[in-house]
């Protein structure tokens, strides 16, 4: 009997399988690698040399703030600090009111200095403009009488944010719409999954959206409710040790002490109370003192969870001997786009930081696994390979292979899912980003290319003509 399967894919290159050139899928799993010797399917997908990689898991975003992006004013590609002052005020002439994100006075080519309310005072209409980071957003004095708050340079950092939370937050409608537009976005970069940094409004807004790839919810400690880890995609619970770099507020030697916003004591105490629940924790750990207390705490409760450090950028020596195998590390490798020299690392931190920040090379050296994520800050994963690939530091630099599995199999582990997602072989969910072999040649360009057609569980998500 001649067994007919769903979808060929053929004449393909398979990332992980030079002798290979066809991919049999049936029910949406992976059942045959091979060579197509006359395969029958009901559908066939002739890729014409088009390569297949496996479908990237976004280990750490935040969706609700891409697609707010996208809905409300994203400063991300402002050149200079005048420029992006320009387009604030030329969007409050059409608004009531201005929520602007990801301006980044380190890529400006003017006046590197932050944004500040007297920047903005010109402005009648209340403006709120959030750092790229997303830990300080400058505030003009429209903005501070209409919440009560008042600070004299209007910024507003980490917790004080709070101020901001009544005059930033969208209706249901708003978010319902920026959540659906944010999951195309992910769907047409490659991404069939990703690991979602999520508050309660968040939360519940996917449950009345249609969700095309697999979401896991990860929930801020302070928004934890009863019956949160029932559902399937429930991952853990999401806490911050410090602040960020750009914004500096991260726990670094030299800086404010107030910036580690829980001693190890403390900490332990908290991660104790979470893994008590049955779930796991999610850690913000971005400076060396934050990033000791985070692995001292998970190496003295080695196997109770699988548990993740997020972000992991300043290491200082013997840290990375703490780390055990249900400690995963997720890290953002476009954040190495400020690590080079002349970089925002090299202006915060000076030269002592300049390669030891974000050291991926050292950590695959050591066993550890370690799951890429975007931070939203863009989502993208070829942006983030492009700098893992191109670093001018060895202890950072990665091989275009290694990038792509931080970017798929180390996630699917740190999921849970590493016996059926995040690898292209038998028996696993046939998800895939395809691409043009050419725009992959030239390394110093990847962070440009883009895939081609998006594959979850055997169907076609994302298609680009």
């Amino acid at each position: 009997m001649t067994i007919t399967f769903d979808t060929l894919i053929t004449n393909a290159a398979i990332f992980g399988h030079e002798d290979a050139d066809a991919i049999a899928i049936d029910h949406g799993r992976i059942v045959y690698i091979g060579r197509d010797r006359g395969i029958r399917s009901k559908n066939t997908l002739d890729l014409s040399g088009k390569i297949v990689l496996p479908g990237f898991i976004d280990s750490h975003a935040h969706l609700m703030s891409t697609g707010l992006e996208l809905s409300r004013l994203n400063l991300f590609n402002a050149p200079g600090k005048k420029e992006a002052i320009d387009e604030i005020r030329s969007y409050a002439e059409k608004h009531d009111k201005v929520i602007a994100y990801r301006w980044d006075e380190s890529r400006w080519d003017d006046d590197r200095s932050y944004l500040t309310a007297h920047d903005l005072n010109s402005i009648e209409k209340p403006v709120v403009a959030f750092r790229r980071d997303a830990h300080m957003a400058v505030v003009n004095d429209a903005a501070m009488r209409s919440i009560g708050q008042f600070r004299p340079d209007g910024v507003f950092r980490e917790e004080d944010m709070v101020h901001l939370k009544d005059l930033i937050r969208p209706d249901y409608e708003e978010a319902s719409e920026a959540l659906s537009m944010a999951l195309d976005t992910a769907v047409s970069l490659g991404i069939t999954g990703v690991r979602d940094i999520v508050d309660r409004m968040t939360y519940d807004t996917y449950g009345k959206i249609k969700i095309p790839i697999r979401i896991f919810k990860v929930i801020y400690s302070n928004e934890l409710f009863d019956g949160f880890g029932a559902d399937e995609f429930d991952w853990g619970v999401k806490e911050f040790l410090d602040g960020s770099l750009g914004s500096r507020t991260a726990a670094h030697g030299g800086w404010d002490e107030r910036n580690l916003k829980m001693k190890e004591r403390d900490f332990e105490a908290f991660a104790q109370t979470i893994w008590s629940r049955n779930l796991p924790l999610a850690v913000h750990a971005i400076g060396e003192i934050a990033v000791e207390v985070a692995a001292k705490t998970m190496h003295r409760h080695a196997g109770k969870q699988r548990n993740s450090i997020e972000h992991f950028e300043l290491v200082e020596d013997g840290i990375l001997d703490m780390i055990d195998d249900n400690t995963i590390i997720s890290a953002q490798p476009n954040f190495l786009e400020w690590a080079g020299h002349g970089g925002m690392y090299e202006d915060r931190l000076g030269s002592e930081w300049l390669y030891r920040n974000n050291p991926y090379r050292d950590i695959l050296d050591s066993g550890i696994r370690l799951a890429f994520g975007s931070d939203s800050m863009p989502i993208g994963p070829m942006y983030g390979i492009h700098y893992a690939v191109n670093s001018e530091f060895r202890q950072q630099r990665l091989t275009f292979e290694e990038a792509v599995r931080s970017y798929s199999e180390a996630g699917s582990y740190l999921l849970g899912l590493e016996k059926w997602v995040g690898l292209i072989e038998t028996g696993y969910s046939a998800d895939f980003a395809v691409f043009d072999q050419s725009s992959l040649l030239a390394h110093e360009k990847l962070k440009e290319a883009r895939p081609t057609m998006t594959i979850f569980e055997g169907k076609i998500v994302y298609f680009r003509s």
